[in-house]
């Protein structure tokens, strides 16, 4: 088996390294766009659902910092529950419109379903992925609202145990999606998927993941790190999953693509890089002396 995939490997290269180069490229950049923006949101709707109940925030570029310790009259339940499910509820809801937008985007705006992709999966990962770290590391985020619920330790860890497995299952439900976000079937036909899912998959989140950890320097987010983990649990299934996915296709599907240089996309993802490192290093105040 090892061997056939890797001669499906070589063939693959020598027929089509050049696209497969330039989607990875691509792939990067949006896993990374994506990425932001899911912070960004994520981060944003909390602080301003905080400003409600008088909580004052700060936006860094790896983290939303709480003014008012825990211990503060600021906390009690209402704020508790509802700042720390915020933003959770907010992702869910840009889930359930992107899929809806990504079932309409055609196979040939490939570039648009990739980005759609990395965007519903990071938001995926960011509620479970950060459920996850609140539960086991006793940080913010779940754990505050198991505290104010009195919820045992026992059951947490169940919780989490549950939330791991639902990750694997959703990364197995993801297989299809995933090769449908390329710009043309052509890509994933049987004898270049294994090709396709490494370099669309585990090349990318590989690379990505390696920037956003020299963008984060020299912070150390212990939750952010984490969800690189999360990550890579949520794509492993579409590696055993990648040979059984169903998709048909017709003609004018799997003509070969062209790609053109993503100049324009580089360029964002400097500007979005730069306002990270300069704005967010500094830190965004969600309120007003």
């Amino acid at each position: 088996m090892q061997k056939n995939q890797f001669s499906i490997i070589v063939m693959v290269k020598n027929n089509d390294i050049h696209n497969f180069k330039i989607l990875t490229i691509y792939s990067v950049i949006f896993y990374l766009l994506a990425y932001w923006v899911v912070f960004l949101s994520y981060n944003i709707f909390t602080a301003l659902v905080a400003k409600l109940f008088d909580i004052k925030t700060i936006l860094y570029h790896t983290k939303l910092l709480f003014v008012p310790k825990n211990g503060s009259p600021l906390w009690d339940y209402n704020s508790a529950f509802f700042v720390f499910s915020s933003g959770s509820i907010f992702l869910a809801i840009l889930i359930i419109i992107l899929l809806r937008v990504y079932k309409r985007t055609k196979y040939k705006n490939g570039l648009t379903k990739s980005f759609l992709f990395w965007i519903i999966l990071h938001s995926i990962n960011r509620i479970m992925g950060l459920f996850m770290i609140g539960t086991i590391f006793d940080l913010w985020y779940s754990n505050v609202i198991f505290d104010w619920l009195f919820v045992a330790y026992k059951i947490r860890i169940v919780l989490v145990i549950g939330v791991f497995a639902l990750l694997f299952w959703i990364g197995r439900k993801t297989t299809r999606p995933f090769l449908l976000s390329a710009k043309s079937l052509n890509f994933v036909e049987d004898r270049k998927r294994l090709f396709f899912v490494w370099s669309q998959a585990f090349k990318v989140w590989f690379f990505s993941s390696i920037i956003l950890f020299v963008i984060h320097l020299p912070s150390f987010s212990l939750a952010e790190n984490f969800l690189s983990v999360t990550m890579f649990l949520l794509i492993l299934p579409i590696y055993f999953n990648y040979q059984h996915a169903d998709i048909h296709s017709s003609t004018s599907e799997i003509e070969e693509p062209e790609y053109q240089k993503p100049w324009k996309y580089i360029i964002w993802t400097l500007v979005l890089v730069l306002f990270v490192r300069i704005i967010l290093w500094k830190g965004i105040p969600f309120y007003f002396n």
